[in-house]
């Protein structure tokens, strides 16, 4: 059944967008259907301009080739352009509309230059969430300033997403494992005490003596140091052997579900796959093109084998399965839009689907902090047994 309320939303949106003059920036949350509101705009455009040419930049092939097929099942693919956006800043276009899908990644350095190499009369961006860890959304919202914005809390209250539940689990790390984080927290504590130990700070501080040429011996030391206890920490409690067997009991548990496991490298990822046997592939960059297609279409067919996909990274953004329905976080940081990203890929609308989201966290350690961050303002439930999920 159609969703009248949602589209009634996004044409809302689509007329909010016109009536600042084309220029602007829609925020909401993933599963509420921001590619729609793009679609709405880009056929209404066609419509009064059949020659107009649209240029849609994106950040991943993943996402060209799910942008190409919707295009072409609204039939207005001869008058728009895909292209990714490693591609987009080096040449130069020229167009009518420009649409800028997931904004936020193009504050970086050398991203921020499609504002220059890009020639347009119109511009529509379109993220989960805007701000960026170090502060260059400033840059994206010069160029196109936020129009609207769709919390994920108001897409659970209409039933524009489906209802999910959240799970903080609490997996403990192998012995082995507590002591190496230990002596890499020590390494990070101290580092920090001797550049002044004030939180963000430092942070900022290290980085400044670490590219600074007039930085002394000492203080390139201490920075990199600091750096690496960072580095080392989140790699040690990310990548704990500890809990693979948890995943692998959770999988067991939810056997009819289609399932999502985010990890933080390459080889948890394939271990995971190993463990899991024949029901799980892992999907990361490492991969050829032609291999993750293959991996995708066998997770999104119900008749194979292939009910769990093991990535990193790589389906943070545009992975669209609406009958998954279980996601399993092995790994997670302290960024919201990582989080926002994540749970939409699990909460797609279908009916009667009750979708779960499990976070797995190691106690005592950093991974405590970051998703008291990245959850800040959500409703989540903190357990110590999977016997506790319902």
């Amino acid at each position: 059944m159609k969703d009248s309320s949602r589209t009634s939303k996004q044409e809302e949106i689509v007329n909010l967008w016109r009536k600042a003059h084309g220029m602007g920036t829609v925020v909401a949350a993933t599963g509420f259907g921001k590619t729609r509101v793009a679609i709405i705009s880009i056929k209404r455009f066609v419509e009064v301009q059949p020659n107009v040419s649209i240029v849609i930049i994106v950040p991943t092939l993943n996402l060209k080739d799910q942008w190409i097929k919707e295009l072409q099942t609204h039939k207005v693919n001869n008058n728009c352009e895909v292209v990714i956006v490693n591609t987009a800043y080096k040449n130069k276009y020229k167009c009518g509309l420009l649409v800028l899908d997931e904004i936020h990644c193009y504050g970086a350095p050398q991203f921020k230059k499609i504002f220059k190499t890009i020639t347009y009369d119109y511009i529509l961006g379109l993220t989960a969430t805007i701000e960026r860890a170090d502060g260059k959304h400033d840059i994206l919202l010069e160029h196109c300033p936020i129009i609207a914005e769709v919390a994920i809390d108001e897409c659970h209250e209409k039933g524009w997403v489906s209802p999910y539940t959240t799970y903080n689990l609490e997996v403990p790390m192998l012995p082995e494992e507590v002591t190496a984080y230990k002596r890499a927290d020590g390494g990070f504590r101290r580092a920090a005490s001797l550049l002044g130990g004030n939180g963000g700070q430092t942070f900022r501080l290290a980085q400044q003596l670490i590219k600074d040429p007039r930085s002394t011996p000492e203080q390139k030391a201490a920075a990199g140091a600091y750096f690496n206890g960072i580095r080392q920490r989140g790699s040690i409690c990310k990548n704990s052997k500890a809990k693979l067997p948890i995943i692998k009991e959770i999988i067991t548990l939810f056997k009819d579900r289609k399932a999502l496991i985010f990890s933080d490298s390459t080889d948890f990822a394939d271990e995971l796959q190993e463990l899991l046997g024949e029901e799980c592939l892992s999907f990361h960059s490492k991969l050829t093109k032609k291999v993750r297609a293959e991996i995708l279409k066998k997770f999104k067919d119900g008749r194979t084998k292939q009910r769990v996909i093991s990535a990193v990274k790589a389906l943070n953004a545009g992975f669209d399965v609406p009958d998954c329905s279980l996601g399993i976080v092995a790994a997670g940081n302290s960024r919201k839009l990582d989080n926002i990203q994540r749970t939409g890929r699990i909460i797609r609308y279908v009916p009667g689907k009750q979708a779960i989201i499990i976070n797995l966290y190691a106690p005592d350690t950093q991974e405590v902090a970051w998703l008291t961050n990245r959850q800040e303002g959500q409703e989540v439930n903190w357990i110590k047994s999977i016997n506790e999920i319902n």
